[in-house]
């Protein structure tokens, strides 16, 4: 995609051609023309190495900056640090949202963008509706803000009313509260009450407010309309946004035909997953957020990283596809005040591994944290009460800033 290798032998270029982008010299797979003419607004990154190829284990050390089990998970995630260290940057927004889709109510899944050991009250606000779901009917994307709404027998003065009343109940339980859980539980109440009560949020959530000619620029699909909400909650006042694209756990995991991959593990039939279903909606997406936060001056104040959790296997396999490859991925970062129009780090001729500056996960992690005025020093203390190092290792990427 973003690191073709149009010169090595056949059983690594894949099916698809190369195309020209706007940096000179830099060519992209031929299913990412819009990406490829707004890349002067974004760095690119060729040489993203670790050494896991598991999902769970890969997507827990991008999320965290650590490796480690992720049943129960053994750190909180980058969104959830964040609102611990950063908090949220307006009383009635959450500090961090995650748009993803159904399957993130599976535990394994969903901890890896979880809170870990920080607590209830850092847990991601977590959207699963599709906002496309029944096109650009302005009602029907509304309902994804019904969680924002007050039932129908509640009015302002009654929610502060309840508010007292579990004060008052929550008196003995926390009287026996040996774990703090209360604590952050308490803390999530009022974080909730506030975004209940406040009209900023459901306005934020609202995509119905942005122009028919924005909606299009997006997209007319669930990505590209979970990035347009990303921007609109990002410009309102959330501190972070996790945009899980996968509408199942095998999205991008092409092992059998990258054109087309249409059968699940058992060998039967099942729906379209290859390249030519998702490369055209990841393209339109990405393109539409680097010429909107630039068109809109928010391109200091917003930093966007576009990354899955590991490569793929340079070499096609015999049935068409791709295996899991974390020696080598190239990721997409832009906005933040950084310095973009670039191509920092390279991989060898055929696309195994970097041949010139490696950068690892925890470097692009402390790159995120540094734009987001977290000090890299910090700490977090566990359950057993050890103080945790925000990061085991990585500094922020030097070229970028």
């Amino acid at each position: 995609t973003f690191d073709p290798k149009p010169e090595a032998p056949a059983e690594y270029r894949g099916p698809y051609g190369v195309i020209p982008t706007r940096h000179s010299g830099i060519s992209f797979c031929e299913k990412l023309p819009r990406t490829a003419q707004v890349i002067d607004k974004a760095a690119l990154i060729r040489s993203i190495t670790h050494t896991t190829n598991g999902h769970y284990v890969a997507a827990h050390w991008l999320s965290t900056g650590y490796p480690g089990n992720i049943s129960p998970p053994t750190h909180p995630s980058s969104g959830s640090i964040v609102s611990h260290f950063r908090g949220a940057n307006d009383a009635g927004l959450p500090p961090y949202v995650l748009l993803s889709h159904e399957q993130t109510r599976n535990p394994v899944i969903g901890a890896v963008m979880g809170t870990g050991y920080l607590g209830v009250q850092h847990a991601p606000f977590t959207v699963l509706q599709d906002p496309y779901r029944d096109g650009f009917k302005p009602e029907k994307v509304a309902e994804a803000t019904s969680n924002l709404t007050l039932a129908n027998d509640l009015t302002i003065d009654r929610v502060g009313d309840r508010r007292s009343l579990l004060k008052q109940l929550d008196r003995f339980a926390r009287n026996a509260d040996a774990s703090r859980q209360m604590e952050g539980i308490d803390k999530f109440t009022v974080a909730a009450l506030d975004m209940v009560t406040s009209g900023r949020a459901r306005a934020a959530f609202d995509l119905s407010r942005e122009p028919d000619h924005v909606r299009k620029l997006y997209g007319p699909h669930r990505w590209g309309q979970m990035a347009l909400l990303a921007r609109r909650l990002v410009e309102s006042g959330v501190t972070f946004v996790t945009i899980n694209t996968a509408p199942d756990s095998l999205c991008w995991d092409w092992h059998l035909n990258i054109v087309d991959d249409k059968r699940p593990a058992d060998g039967s039939d099942g729906p379209s997953r290859g390249m030519e279903h998702h490369g055209p909606p990841l393209d339109q997406m990405v393109s539409a957020l680097l010429t909107d936060i630039y068109q809109r001056g928010i391109d200091k104040k917003v930093m966007l990283v576009v990354w899955g959790e590991f490569g793929r296997t340079p070499r096609v396999n015999k049935t068409g596809g791709r295996d899991h490859w974390g020696a080598l991925m190239s990721i997409l970062v832009a906005g933040g005040g950084l310095k973009v129009g670039q191509v920092i780090g390279a991989s060898n001729s055929k696309g195994e591994m970097p041949s010139e500056r490696p950068i690892h996960p925890t470097d692009v992690l402390a790159t995120m944290y540094r734009h987001l005025g977290i000090d890299l020093s910090g700490e977090t203390i566990n359950n057993a009460g050890r103080p945790i190092p925000l990061l085991p290792s990585g500094r922020p990427i030097a070229e970028l800033i």
